[in-house]
């Protein structure tokens, strides 16, 4: 990684697993990182670095756990027309599930009501 500007994503006390589980997310993400050494006094400190243009979708890597979710972490200049048509797509489909989730609740609120049948009429 280049000498310039640097965002630490994740420090810890031990090699180990879970230094390693998010070195593999930074590089299922593409991102490009370094592992650096800190001796302190109460031990060395390991620290997963990336280049400060790309801190955000580090910490975006890490939180998705790698699942393979790079291409939602790439950013792209400029989006082209079939990109842009399928994001489209993905929004309207998630809010048709959105919409459709509340319709459904709000037919199991109501469908007790209709099926107690009609009201017996008030005694005077």
């Amino acid at each position: 990684m280049a000498d310039g500007a640097r965002a630490v994503v994740f420090v810890t006390e031990r090699t180990g697993p879970a230094l390693r589980r998010r070195e593999r997310c930074l590089e299922l993400a593409g991102i490009a990182y370094s592992l650096e050494s800190e001796p302190r006094p109460s031990g060395t400190y390991w620290k997963l670095c990336v280049a400060e243009p790309d801190a955000v979708n580090a910490y975006l890597a890490l939180a998705a756990g790698g699942v393979q979710r790079r291409p939602r972490l790439l950013e792209h200049a400029v989006p082209g027309l079939a990109e842009s048509l399928a994001d489209v797509a993905g929004m309207l489909r998630d809010e048709a599930a959105i919409a459709a989730e509340k319709l459904v609740d709000t037919v199991r609120g109501v469908a007790p009501q209709f099926l107690t049948g009609p009201r017996s009429p008030r005694e005077p």
